[in-house]
């Protein structure tokens, strides 16, 4: 392979990874703004309210309930978008990784397991009880 070459895929790659780059800021820019804006007018406060018994069995103030609840519903980049305002500690962080690891984008990846013959609710129930379960364990644990 000659230099040319060389410096062309890597131009190639770089126009790529910009353009990738801006889509998932495009993405998650305004989700992160929507979730401050909500924050600041309290009602993430409410929200974390309601959710925060159960939040707080698996080490997670209840306000994160919208950072699972948008990794859940959408993807890992609008959890991410969503957690960015919520100062959030590192082991809450790791937490709520691994919950969603197990069990995000719930609505797109049981639509496609449901077209293989897989039952939907099935698919969700174990993995949003596995996530769970993960996540208060390694609460429990990381003490």
């Amino acid at each position: 392979m000659n230099i040319h070459k060389i410096l062309n895929e890597i131009r190639s790659g770089f126009k790529k990874g910009v353009a990738i780059s801006l889509k998932i800021v495009a993405y998650t820019f305004p989700l992160y703004i929507l979730v401050d804006i909500l924050n600041q007018l309290g009602i993430i406060a409410k929200v974390g309210k309601l959710f925060s018994p159960f939040m707080r069995l698996i080490g997670l103030p209840g306000n994160a309930s919208i950072v699972l609840i948008s990794g859940f519903l959408l993807n890992l980049y609008a959890a991410i978008a969503a957690m960015v305002p919520l100062n959030l500690t590192v082991k809450q962080i790791t937490i709520i990784g691994l919950i969603l690891g197990i069990s995000h984008n719930l609505f797109i990846e049981t639509a496609v397991l449901s077209r293989v013959g897989a039952k939907g609710y099935i698919i969700v129930l174990t993995r949003l009880l596995t996530a769970f379960f993960a996540g208060g364990m390694l609460n429990l644990l990381w003490r």
